[in-house]
């Protein structure tokens, strides 16, 4: 009937999805650019560390689930045209996908202390003394990748200024231990192993462990943001 000119493809959500602005959510097809978890030799690397030794699930059922999503994860689309987040570096009318976006924030924690100093609206430069807009890329490859120092790419900074950075990063990283909700392991959590792996190519920088939470109940319900019953203490 599609082949015909009869029908047309039609997809829904299996229930109401609410944003966090309350507002219902429908679907649209939209362009849209991939990550493909899919691909073989980044899938191996991956799994390799997920079913090894150094990295511990608490459960051996968060485990297993692990690898199942291993297994079926492929293509996911990390791109939208709407909302806060980060442009696309190559395509600026998209944000990268919230989900895809946050997979890596763990390694800024290690530094925030030197470019922020606790001031969380960026108001005043922290004790490094380094303005945001002077972490180039140069400057994130020296403290994150350990690449030798390029003084033409970060102008404005020296490299005594990043030395503490990157102790800070190598003394800190790996991540111990993540503690999250069990719903993101299909996604969010995952996309974490792969983009470690990604950037850093050194099993000596992958997560250690995960710890992954069940779910908070109400009326029957799953709680959650997305579904609308969410319900703070207060």
């Amino acid at each position: 009937m599609i082949e015909n000119g009869l029908a047309v493809r039609y997809n829904e959500p299996e229930s109401e999805v609410v944003s966090r602005s309350g507002d219902s959510c429908i679907v649209a097809l939209c362009d849209q650019w991939l990550l493909d978890y899919g691909e073989s030799s980044w899938l191996e690397k991956v799994k390799e560390h997920v079913t090894g030794p150094n990295f511990e699930t608490y459960n051996p059922k968060t485990k297993l689930e692990f690898t199942l999503v291993l297994d079926w994860l492929k293509e996911w689309g990390c791109s939208r045209t709407q909302g806060l987040g980060t442009a696309l570096p190559w395509d600026k009318q998209f944000v990268i996908e919230s989900l895809s976006d946050s997979t890596i924030y763990m390694a800024y924690y290690t530094v925030a202390g030197h470019l922020q100093g606790g001031v969380l609206d960026g108001s005043s430069v922290g004790p490094s003394g380094i303005k945001a807009d002077q972490m180039t890329i140069a400057a994130w490859d020296y403290v994150f990748l350990g690449k030798e120092f390029n003084a033409d790419a970060c102008p404005g900074v020296s490299e005594d200024q990043l030395k503490p950075l990157r102790h800070e990063f190598t003394f800190w990283y790996p991540m111990d231990m993540r503690v999250s909700g069990k719903d993101l392991i299909r996604n969010h959590l995952t996309f974490a192993l792969y983009n470690h792996q990604a950037i850093w190519q050194d099993p000596k920088f992958m997560i250690k462990s995960y710890f992954c939470n069940g779910y908070l109940m109400l009326n029957n319900e799953k709680m959650s943001k997305s579904t609308g019953n969410f319900m703070t203490m207060d």
